[in-house]
Formats: C-alpha cells, sequence, structure tokens
C-alpha cells in the first residue's frame, strides 16, 4: 500500500492497539491491522479493521474485558 501522502517508501502493516470513543467514553481496541508509513508515520486502517471498529462503535460486538487507566487533563495541570 503506498502512503497517502506521496511518500515513495511503501507502507508497512503492523497490529496495533487504539483508543476510540463511543457515547463519550473511551474503549481499547486491540489487534488492528493498520499500515504505517515508514517515512511520515501517516496511518491508514485496512478495511477489515475499519469493518470490526465499526462493529464495536455500533455495540454488535460485546468487550472481551475491561481497561482502566489514570487520565490526565492538561487544562488541570497549573503551571
Amino acid at each position: 500500500m503506498q502512503c497517502p501522502n506521496g511518500c515513495l517508501t511503501p507502507m508497512v502493516e503492523k497490529k496495533e492497539e487504539k483508543i476510540f470513543h463511543r457515547n463519550g467514553e473511551p474503549l481499547v481496541i486491540s489487534d488492528l491491522t493498520m499500515y504505517v508509513c515508514p517515512n511520515c508515520g501517516q496511518e491508514s486502517m485496512s478495511l477489515s479493521s475499519a469493518r470490526i471498529v465499526e462493529d464495536i462503535l455500533n455495540g454488535k460486538v460485546k468487550p472481551s474485558g475491561e481497561f482502566t487507566a489514570e487520565l490526565y487533563a492538561i487544562s488541570a495541570i497549573e503551571v
């Protein structure tokens, strides 16, 4: 796959973990097939991954676990 930014280096297929939001709540999807340009870092999602993400965001897929993490809001940090 060629980079949509016009880089001459072919994009590399990688499995990645991404955070999405549904109804204002974060959710993590792991093992997404992504294509990453080694030159500029541009990412593109495979069609199969996009369909899976769509099904998850539409509530058609049950979660396999839960995820919790600390949240840091830059606006709440005093300098």
